[in-house]
């Protein structure tokens, strides 16, 4: 009986012992997202979502409102220094609604390794917008949310899809 407690028991540590995690070496070079988001964007799609309905399981949820307004117009530039911070933007509505109340300034990240809010100042004026997605930039594409809020509850969501100039 002895025997097989022992033999049961190194079983158990030698079980043990090779079960430990894997190193797992770099799959290629970090995406510096601030960077990645500078340069010059042309808005090319719109889409109005309804928070209310998602929430009840309604089936229309979303709905494309590019061709609604010229949303094409428009048209935003991140600008950043040599090193990738970012500096000044600049957004050019033309004919399209606006989706901030600024057109020029400053524009910082909430956080410069994972943002997910970019923040535009102009003076003391300071307007948020969300970061949608870090892998549609890989592809020159920059998702922008922003909520639309009744009584401190968001009711209606746009997502801004950017693409690269």
């Amino acid at each position: 009986m002895k025997h097989i407690q022992h033999t049961l028991f190194a079983i158990c540590i030698l079980l043990i012992w090779s079960c430990k995690p894997e190193d797992f070496g770099p799959i290629g070079e970090p995406q510096n997202i601030v960077k990645s988001i500078q340069g010059n964007w042309g808005l090319t799609k719109v889409t109005q979502i309804d928070q209310d309905a998602s929430t009840k399981g309604f089936p229309y949820k979303q709905l494309d409102i590019t061709a609604v307004y010229p949303y094409t117009d428009l048209a935003v530039a991140f600008l950043g220094d040599a090193q990738g911070n970012p500096t000044t933007f600049t957004i050019t509505s033309g004919n399209s609604p606006k989706i901030t109340d600024l057109t020029s300034g400053n524009w910082t990240v909430d956080n410069v390794k994972a943002p997910t809010a970019i923040s535009l100042k102009n003076g003391t004026v300071v307007n948020i917008l969300s970061i949608g997605s870090y892998i549609s930039l890989k592809s020159g594409k920059l998702i922008i949310k922003k909520d639309k809020k009744l009584n401190g509850k968001v009711i209606l969501s746009y997502q801004y899809e950017f693409t690269k100039k």
